[in-house]
């Protein structure tokens, strides 16, 4: 594969990526409301019907932004759509009962992303490179805290996982180990990818881990929270853009990285 065709793979793997990441957004703010409508509604003290306004505005600005992500020329939608991201984590953070101070780091590949996308369609490579890297890091740092701190929802996806795919059911004390593991392997894979060497193996594996925890919100919640698991479809998008840029030689003013 030539070094443009690998530059086009990971720009439209991102770009569609951050295309669907507004597509959930929007869908779950039309369909039962956001976190912002929360934040606004039940802490800042608006109306309901103000807030609600508010979320659905800026879910029909989303699906508008959407389509123009594919336009290289596009950074002030993907700007606008960063800024929302951000806003609604904030919101999302605000609203949080179980650890909320880990909800920005836990996020953070969905609301840098965008951010990203402005940098590789400016043609900087390199910054791009380590918005992504440090999305992905923080959303499995915090992700991987939140395993070894026992996440009940984490605990109770494993749980109906076991039900739902081999028929039995798991005990809560082999699931919270489990849960340990995958927490502290979590960590691991999140200081490691930002060593900075192209660690490939590692964004492999990354990117698979993150699809497949996104498909699970659909095998625990069902089909009609769909936008649950395609607002993170950026958790595995991220590190396979990272994959597909170093699937080419390194660019020369990378030459202190060496392959993995």
């Amino acid at each position: 594969m030539s070094s443009s065709t690998d530059d086009r793979a990971a720009i439209w793997t991102l770009r569609g990526a951050v295309a669907l990441t507004c597509v959930a957004v929007a869908a779950r703010m039309l369909m039962y409301g956001g976190p912002v409508l929360s934040w606004l509604w039940l802490n800042v003290g608006w109306s309901e019907q103000a807030a609600l306004r508010l979320e659905h505005g800026a879910a029909f600005g989303l699906m508008v932004c959407a389509p123009l992500l594919c336009w290289r020329k596009a950074w002030p939608a993907a700007a606008l759509v960063s800024g929302w991201l951000l806003f609604a984590t904030v919101a999302e953070t605000a609203t949080g009962t179980w650890h909320s101070e880990l909800t920005p780091g836990a996020l953070a590949a969905r609301w840098l992303a965008p951010v990203a996308l402005i940098a590789l369609s400016m043609n900087k490579e390199r910054p791009a490179e380590w918005l992504l890297r440090i999305g992905i890091a923080g959303t499995f740092l915090c992700h991987g805290l939140e395993a070894v701190f026992h996440n009940p929802q984490f605990i109770d996806y494993l749980i109906r996982g076991g039900e739902l795919l081999a028929g039995t059911r798991v005990e809560e004390t082999v699931a919270t180990t489990v849960l340990t593991a995958i927490g502290v392997l979590d960590i691991a894979v999140a200081l490691a990818i930002l060593v900075p060497k192209r660690l490939r193996a590692v964004a492999f594996w990354m990117a698979l881990w993150g699809f497949l925890t996104a498909a699970a919100r659909v095998l625990y919640m069902g089909w009609g929270n769909w936008p649950e698991a395609l607002m993170r479809v950026t958790n595995g998008a991220v590190p396979l853009t990272l994959l597909l840029l170093w699937s080419r030689p390194k660019p020369a003013e990378a030459e202190h990285e060496t392959p993995e």
